[in-house]
């Protein structure tokens, strides 16, 4: 057991920790943000189909004559026509084309600050296992020195074997305790390599510093503009449908057998009249999708700007509780547990005092970590709606 814990020590003390910015600079070049980018490039080809104007329409006729003994194929009717893109319809499309692809990088920028929000979150999730697991270590050693302690005076017959029993029940707790923080530390690393897409064996950084939150501009917030974005193409696209149902013009050139071996030719103009249906469905059909996405925005303005308020009261709380604990708590406990083993040693106070007393500390420790990740949970909710990580 004595070899294990050591070999332990030796691998946490001497391993080399990956900080959050390596962490997540690696993650932004990881296959599933390489997926998002091709996924926004795609739509960079249905600017280029928009532009592109319409092939031109082939028409031709063949005649097949069959008499006794002979036949023939004759070329009887050829016309080649272009359709004309008038009022406006190309220039539609491709404005759509565009809005559609500026809605797709706001909305690639949504996922950006959801996986950026994922990372910080797991990677300090695995930092405070790692502190957590240094505040094990540190009771275990005390437990470990306070056993020594007290098995050597119990073999002088100076302590009762209640307190030996004691103080080694204290110490194989603070084992068992050291053995499941060190393999809950080795868990939260699987979590975040899982995300990010390589394998992180340990993390380096401040867990005790915190930042400040900085106002968000909701108005140019990813959510937002992809609605708006969204909107706009929307737009663009009833414009289209609304020229179509003009009529449609198209030129072209036609040749045609008059008599036998003798073509005419000329240049024609056709046009449609939608004189029915005029695309009542498909507007009808954009109105109303609009009318989603202009609710939608009002909807993410809204809330954002709530779950904002509430994630800086929370962070604020819990700041002042934990200057609170260091201020008030922790400073006190820390010279009660000085001066408790010492008492112990000059048998003033009991065993089960300074175990007591211990166990309080530690716990006290514990509860400030507890403190701490909550407030980086708390932070990465706010990367999650557009704060920065940095």
């Amino acid at each position: 057991m004595k070899k294990y814990l050591f070999l332990v020590f030796v691998i946490l003390g001497f391993s080399y920790g990956e900080t959050l910015d390596e962490v997540l600079s690696k993650a932004l070049e990881s296959g599933i943000v390489k997926g998002k980018q091709y996924e926004v490039k795609s739509f960079e080809g249905e600017i280029i189909k928009a532009k592109s104007f319409q092939n031109p329409e082939v028409y031709v006729e063949l005649g097949r004559l069959i008499s006794k003994g002979s036949s023939s194929l004759n070329l009887t009717e050829l016309s080649v026509s272009q359709p004309l893109t008038l009022y406006g319809l190309r220039k539609y499309r491709i404005n759509e084309a565009k809005s559609v692809l500026e809605a797709a990088n706001y909305n690639y920028e949504l996922f950006l600050n959801d996986y950026k929000a994922q990372v910080y979150r797991l990677f300090f999730e695995s930092l405070y296992k790692k502190e957590l697991l240094k505040i094990t270590k540190q009771e275990l050693e005390f437990s470990k020195s306070l056993y020594d302690f007290v098995k050597k005076t119990y073999e002088l017959g100076e302590v009762t074997k209640i307190d030996l029993f004691r103080s080694e029940k204290e110490f194989n707790l603070a084992k068992t305790n050291y053995e499941k923080s060190v393999a809950e530390y080795r868990e939260s690393l699987k979590r975040l390599s899982s995300i990010v897409g390589f394998e992180v064996s340990d993390v380096e950084g401040d867990f005790y510093s915190l930042k400040d939150l900085q106002n968000i501009d909701f108005g140019q917030h990813p959510e937002v503009r992809f609605y708006q974005k969204t909107i706009e193409a929307l737009s663009y696209q009833e414009n289209y449908y609304r020229a179509l149902s003009k009529p449609q013009f198209s030129v072209g050139f036609i040749t045609k057998e008059a008599t036998k071996s003798n073509y005419e030719s000329g240049v024609f103009i056709s046009a449609t009249i939608p004189a029915f249906y005029r695309y009542t469905g498909e507007l009808v059909s954009i109105r109303n999708r609009k009318l989603k996405y202009e609710n939608l925005t009002e909807y993410a303005l809204k809330s954002l700007k709530l779950r904002y308020e509430s994630i800086l009261q929370t962070y604020e709380y819990l700041k002042q509780q934990l200057d609170k604990i260091d201020r008030e708590v922790l400073s006190t406990l820390e010279k009660q547990l000085q001066l408790s083993e010492k008492s112990y040693k000059l048998k003033v106070i009991t065993l089960f005092e300074l175990t007591s007393i211990k166990n309080e500390y530690f716990q006290t420790l514990r509860f400030k970590l507890e403190i701490i990740d909550t407030i980086h949970k708390n932070y990465a909710e706010y990367i999650k709606i557009g704060g920065q990580v940095w």
